[in-house]
């Protein structure tokens, strides 16, 4: 009778300590999917990151060209009311002021 409680014990200590193997194992598969993932997520942050950094690139660059159009858009309609280089068909009558 002492033997059938003993057996009982250690089959249940080894059915406990095979539950608990196969949780770390899980655990360390499950560690390594969520790294692989991490890893992938990164990836994708870097390359966000680029974007972000080529859109601010050319966000500077049509500020920059938009105040160029506006600069010649002023020197044309100075030329248009007369103020410039050229007045009239004569030729180059007067410089700018």
């Amino acid at each position: 009778m002492d033997h059938e409680w003993l057996i009982g014990l250690a089959i249940q200590t080894l059915l406990f300590l095979g539950g608990g193997w196969a949780m770390v194992l899980k655990n360390g598969w499950d560690n390594k999917a969520l790294e692989k993932r991490m890893t992938e997520m990164q990836e994708e942050l870097k390359k966000l990151a680029k974007v972000i950094i080529e859109q601010a690139v050319q966000t500077t660059r049509i500020d920059n060209l938009s105040s160029q159009v506006a600069q010649i858009d002023r020197r044309v309609e100075d030329l248009r009311r007369g103020n410039g280089f050229v007045r009239g068909r004569s030729g180059t009558d007067g410089e700018h002021p």
